[in-house]
C-alpha cells in the first residue's frame, strides 16, 4: 500500500534528512557519522532534485508517495532486501510533463539519479583519516555503479533514455 504526502510535507522531510546529514557531518567525523551523512545525502537529495528540476521546466507535482523501489521490478533474489527499504518519491501531474520538451523530461527524471549518485561525494571532503576516505570512496564508486546499471533497467535512467 502506498502511502501519500502532501508535497510540502515531501520537501520538508527532503531538506531535513539532508540539513540532518550536513550537521552531523559538521559536529562529527568519526567514520559512523560520516556513514550517516553520506546515506542522508544519498536518500533525501533525489527526490528534492526532481523536484527542484520539475518546477524550473515548469512540472507540477499531485504528492510525495512511501513505496517500494522499482529495483523490485528486476526480480532478482539479492534485491529482495528492498521489499522492506521504503523509498520516497514524487508524483508528477502527468499533463504538466506533457508540455515539456523530450530533452527536459531526460533531464528532469536524470536529475534525481544524478543527485544521488554524486551528493554524496562531500563526505569524502570531511574525512579525517586514509581508512574513512577509502571506505567512503569505495561505497560511492559502487552506488555509482549500481545506479547506473540498475537505473538504466528499470528506473529514473531508463525513463530518460526511453523517451
Amino acid at each position: 500500500m502506498v502511502k501519500k504526502l502532501p508535497v510540502w510535507l515531501g520537501n520538508l522531510i527532503e531538506v531535513a534528512g539532508i540539513t540532518f546529514g550536513s550537521i552531523v557531518l559538521l559536529l562529527d567525523r568519526s567514520l559512523l557519522s560520516l556513514l550517516i551523512s553520506w546515506f542522508c545525502f544519498w536518500y533525501f537529495s533525489h527526490c528534492i532534485t526532481h523536484y527542484i528540476v520539475g518546477k524550473i521546466f515548469g512540472i507540477k507535482f499531485l504528492y510525495y508517495f512511501v513505496g517500494k523501489s522499482a529495483i523490485l521490478k528486476l526480480n532478482l533474489q539479492i534485491f529482495k532486501f528492498f521489499k522492506i527499504f521504503p523509498v520516497l518519491g514524487i508524483k508528477v501531474d502527468k499533463d504538466s510533463i506533457k508540455r515539456v520538451s523530450k530533452k527536459r523530461k531526460a533531464i528532469f527524471y536524470s536529475s534525481g539519479a544524478f543527485a544521488s549518485m554524486f551528493s554524496p561525494i562531500i563526505c569524502l571532503f570531511f574525512t579525517k583519516d586514509f581508512t574513512s576516505f577509502l571506505i567512503l570512496a569505495t561505497l560511492t564508486v559502487l552506488n555509482i555503479a549500481f545506479t547506473l546499471i540498475f537505473s538504466s533497467k528499470v528506473g529514473d535512467l531508463y525513463k530518460a533514455r526511453n523517451l
